[in-house]
């Protein structure tokens, strides 16, 4: 069994930049890593818990590689510029969900929510 979903308040983003969100799933019993290798991960951010994913104002995923982060129970989930460049400042909520396609498929868990703000970039160059 994975760790329990964890409520965090994030770091905030800002608007127009890049980011890669780190996830560490770890067996809830032993603390062991677990394997998450051909797994995949949403991070999704909504400035209402009821909107649907299609109208989310960013949703990234990831596919965890066969490598020593995703047998380490590491997942790294790339945001990039395009992802947040329409985002409004504000206060937003976010979740890291797991979806099991290769070690439990069907199985999907929350693993971390919480709070996330997104701020002005001060240099808003792009070349």
């Amino acid at each position: 069994m994975a760790s329990k979903n964890e409520n965090k308040t994030l770091k905030p983003f800002k608007v127009g930049n890049s980011r890669r969100v780190k996830i560490i799933i770890r067996d809830a019993v032993t603390k062991a890593a677990v394997d998450i290798t051909g797994d995949k991960f949403y991070f999704t951010v909504k400035d209402s818990v009821n909107l649907e994913d299609s109208d989310a104002e960013v949703q990234s995923s990831v596919v965890a590689p066969a490598d020593d982060n995703s047998t380490n129970g590491i997942a790294i989930i790339p945001v990039s510029v395009a992802d947040t460049s329409a985002v409004t400042p504000g206060s937003y909520y976010y979740d890291i969900a797991w979806l099991k396609l290769a070690s439990e498929p069907g199985d999907k868990v929350t693993v971390q929510d919480g709070n996330v703000s997104f701020q002005e970039a001060i240099t808003r160059a792009q070349a």
